[in-house]
């Protein structure tokens, strides 16, 4: 990874492109003062926390963000370079429990990465700008018996955060996508070196859709993404740009709240470290918790709300007794490779290569898949994300090793046996998954990485649905398409499954086990109806929300993004409405 970073650096120079010079400027450290008040605190200053901010600044609130990490990177707001984010330190870098049952692929721990920046992880996410379906939030209107998270009533929360820039989309679903918000959201279409793989899988039931944030959920596309101008459309900069000379707004960076402080179950200030030395600062109004759904639990358990059982581990009063930490949603994510088209034109697999010299795209095309394995379904069981990867070129071994976390022999597995051929590397995500894993603060030391136990398969039912999934994916297999192509699926011959019948559901089980990985959508920690009321605020206690991923009660059907930005509207909006009153 070093090698890859010092050669990322040296393209940047070479191109003369840093922050600056691309005119993105971040808000300053806040001088900080211990005791002192503001109207709200912003514990994390990721994706939900910087639209909390923006919101609450412009209606003329005092704000003070705290952020355990710093600005994003030059190379962070490169569109190209998202593959050599994992492990920086924009990254946590967490790591699961012990696992040898499910996570044999990342050496027996699952590796689980998550924004440790301003914008959170937004700032190294894929770019996809995919929203939950309908049925999600109409489901979660159901649960809480409160219609404002209905589909309709959300709807103008996902339109206020962007502004299409695709006329096609845009003039097309106008009734689904915004014209007037901060993120700008395009498309990079590769209709020629698609086009086979979509034709694919439409013989076997897949259809090919424009735009699965429009009328229908179902189906394959090009691509929305958070890129515009070819910059990352991350919060902490289309966000807070207008508003980072604001003197109401700020944000200290590199900051760790280790404790919030409650007085009769109302929260009344935080504590935080900043440079080694202990701050605590007084919230006036309320305290937003939007930390992510690991550190979020960590933080809340840390200052007493949790169960007993995990607070007397810890040797912490308890201010409330809630589930905080119980209810951890990761759906399981296999990778598969299939090999596709034949080439041996060395010349070609260098004009390959070009893309990825102008960081400013992504160096490969790109398909999303939402899948129901019932062709008749307007449900997705399941997501792919699809890299159609040219022949002969590192980009799989670079995406396997440094994003997905897999072990050099298991990407070099694959990437020998796709010599001469271009490739589809799905990236396979179990949206019906039921499995729950934990989080729990590891020690009184918020520096301490808190304690992450996946659940990966502990209800038997999601290794059957991963098996059906990939079964039915994989019978684009047998299109006349890519029979008449010769495609294959490749690094299935490895020695821990050699012992199944080769295509077989044990084997496919098998073949899910030793390749399950987390796949960046992690939910469900602090949950709606059982954590926070549908205010988002937590139960029995005053002058506390929490907003962000950990609130979505179950798996979502879409990438996580889009709704944590469309949560942050709604978050801000509750708040707004309760200061009003």
């Amino acid at each position: 990874m070093a090698a890859f970073h010092s050669v990322a650096a040296l393209l940047l120079a070479t191109l003369g492109l840093s922050a600056i010079e691309a005119g993105i400027v971040f808000p300053s450290q806040a001088k900080l003062t211990d005791n002192a008040s503001y109207d709200y605190i912003i514990v994390g200053g990721g994706t939900s926390g910087c639209v909390v901010a923006r919101r609450l600044v412009d209606t003329n609130h005092s704000v003070l963000v705290l952020e355990s990490g710093g600005d994003p990177s030059a190379i962070s707001m490169l569109p190209g370079l998202f593959y050599l984010l994992p492990g920086t330190n924009l990254d946590y870098d967490y790591k699961s429990t012990f696992d040898d049952y499910a996570a044999s692929a990342q050496g027996n721990y699952t590796r689980l990465t998550a924004g440790n920046a301003l914008g959170g992880s937004s700032v190294l996410n894929h770019h996809l700008s995919i929203r939950p379906i309908p049925q999600d939030y109409d489901d979660i209107a159901s649960l809480t018996g409160d219609d404002g998270w209905s589909y309709d009533n959300m709807l103008p929360y996902f339109k206020k955060t962007e502004t299409v820039k695709d006329e096609e989309i845009a003039s097309t679903y106008s009734e689904y996508h915004g014209d007037s918000g901060p993120l700008g959201i395009t498309r990079e279409l590769h209709d020629d070196d698609v086009a086979y793989y979509l034709k694919a899988l439409a013989e076997v039931g897949n259809p090919t859709v424009e735009d699965l944030n429009g009328p229908v959920s179902v189906g394959y596309m090009q691509p929305l993404l958070n890129i515009d101008n070819g910059i990352r459309q991350t919060p902490a900069y289309v966000y807070l740009n207008d508003i980072k000379d604001n003197p109401n707004l700020h944000i200290s960076k590199n900051t760790k709240v280790s404790k919030i402080n409650f007085a009769n179950s109302t929260a009344v200030s935080v504590e935080a470290i900043y440079k080694g030395t202990t701050y605590t600062f007084r919230a006036n109004k309320e305290i937003i918790v939007s930390a992510g759904v690991f550190n979020t639990p960590q933080i809340l358990q840390l200052s007493g709300v949790g169960s007993k059982e995990v607070l007397d581990s810890l040797n912490v009063d308890q201010v409330a007794d809630l589930p905080v930490g119980d209810n951890l949603r990761i759906p399981p994510t296999v990778i598969v490779v299939q090999k596709t088209k034949k080439n041996l034109n060395v010349l070609s697999a260098v004009s390959s290569l070009l893309p990825a010299v102008v960081p400013t795209k992504i160096p490969f095309p790109l398909l999303l898949g939402t899948t129901p394995t019932n062709k008749s379904s307007e449900i997705p069981n399941y997501q792919t994300y699809n890299l159609m990867l040219p022949h002969d070129t590192p980009f799989l071994t670079l995406a396997c090793v440094s994003i997905y976390g897999y072990t050099l022999d298991v990407c070099l597995r694959w990437q020998t046996q796709i010599a001469t051929r271009d490739a589809v590397y799905s990236v396979v995500v179990n949206l019906d998954a039921v499995s729950t894993g934990t989080v729990r603060a590891n020690s009184t030391d918020i520096n301490d990485a808190p304690i992450i136990t996946t659940g990966f398969y502990s209800e038997s039912e999601d290794l059957e649905r991963a098996v059906d999934i990939l079964l039915d994916l994989l019978a684009v297999q047998d299109s006349p398409t890519m029979k008449n192509l010769g495609a294959a699926v490749v690094g299935v011959d490895f020695p821990e499954c050699a012992d199944k019948e080769a295509g077989s559901r044990e084997f496919w089980k098998c073949y899910v086990l030793h390749r399950t990985i987390a796949g960046f959508l992690y939910s469900g920690t602090c949950p709606l109806q059982t954590c926070v009321d549908s205010e988002l605020k937590l139960l029995g206690l005053k002058k506390i929300r929490v907003a962000d991923a950990s609130v979505f009660p179950k798996v979502l059907h879409g990438a996580l993004n889009a709704a944590v930005l469309a949560l942050g509207e709604k978050a801000a909006d509750l708040i707004l409405q309760d200061a009003a009153n």
